[in-house]
């Protein structure tokens, strides 16, 4: 796990007005829902998550590493409870391929409430996104698209031309993710984040997030969402058998029948702690303690109240 949020502290820029937590504002401009999604891992998003996850505020992404008749099953199991969710969709293959069934399962998402769909692919460089995004967008015009994951303001100006409003930063930062090692690919998350925030896209950090103050650092460097993986996985809800593994590992490859190639994520075991409304609720009250220290009534003024002070400046 990197320690890169680490290097960096935040101080407040001026005196503070407010009075309470309960003060703070963390709706966010999706539907007022807080700014918490949920990764989209098996093992960890699935159906009873997701709910949830809709169930606390926070949108829940469901995974898409399964066969397409439980995948169908996860989105009418979701649709049941009539609450807001996310769909993770793969590139497919060939565009052909891609309109037969990822297309198609994602027409019937948004038919039964889906309120965003993530091309889930790692690389966010790749020509598929152009190809892809294009499509997606004339066939959902005002959704919330997501796609990455991307480290530099021209990735995130790429994907924001392929017609993806929400953008995934971070590459090799998750507590399951090993592509900086097999690659050396990736970047420091909050060099990422400030490189990327002058594109005019929703930023969404990705990556090594297993504690409120991290999601606070992501938001004074840009990003508007966070994704949380390794940290949900100890709820309850998760779908785990007690190991959690990177989408991109060995495990993965081997229950979807994939061709083995790189392997770029590890296992790792974890046990489910608590319900993931407490979870929730928690990393929620400590995101809205940072912003009475910084006198930022909405989550989103955290950016423009905080001096951001490296380690080594005393």
């Amino acid at each position: 796990m990197t320690n890169e949020y680490d290097l960096i502290y935040l101080c407040p820029k001026e005196r503070s007005q407010l009075r309470s937590r309960a003060d703070v504002d963390l709706r966010s401009c999706l539907y007022n829902l807080y700014p918490i999604f949920s990764s989209p891992m098996r093992g960890i998003s699935g159906s009873k998550l997701v709910i949830e996850m809709a169930e606390n505020n926070c949108l829940g992404i469901l995974h898409r590493f399964d066969t397409l008749e439980n995948r169908y099953a996860m989105i009418n199991e979701v649709s049941k409870a009539n609450v807001p969710f996310g769909i993770a969709i793969g590139l497919g293959k060939t565009e052909d391929e891609f309109l037969k069934t990822e297309l198609s399962l994602a027409k019937t998402a948004v038919e039964k409430g889906a309120i965003m769909i993530l091309t889930d692919c790692a690389n966010g460089y790749i020509p598929q996104h152009s190809e892809r995004g294009k499509i997606l967008r004339n066939e959902f015009p005002d959704l919330a698209l997501m796609s990455g994951s991307v480290v530099t303001q021209e990735g995130a100006y790429y994907l924001q031309n392929c017609g993806f409003n929400y953008v995934r930063v971070g590459i090799g930062g998750g507590s399951v993710c090993l592509t900086r090692n097999v690659t050396g690919i990736g970047r420091n998350q909050l060099a990422a984040l400030k490189d990327c925030s002058s594109i005019d896209v929703h930023l969404v950090s990705d990556g090594g997030i297993n504690e409120s103050g991290k999601a606070v650092k992501s938001f004074a460097l840009g990003a508007e969402f966070c994704i949380l993986g390794g940290l949900l996985a100890q709820s309850v809800e998760a779908e785990h058998d007690g190991i959690i593994f990177g989408m991109a590992s060995h495990r993965n490859h081997m229950l979807n029948g994939k061709e083995i190639k790189s392997i770029e994520g590890r296992d790792m075991t974890v046990e489910k702690k608590k319900p993931l409304k407490d979870i929730l609720e928690e990393f929620l009250w400590g995101i809205r303690s940072a912003c009475t220290y910084l006198n930022a009534k909405h989550y989103m003024e955290i950016q423009n109240k905080a001096n951001i002070v490296g380690v080594d400046q005393w």
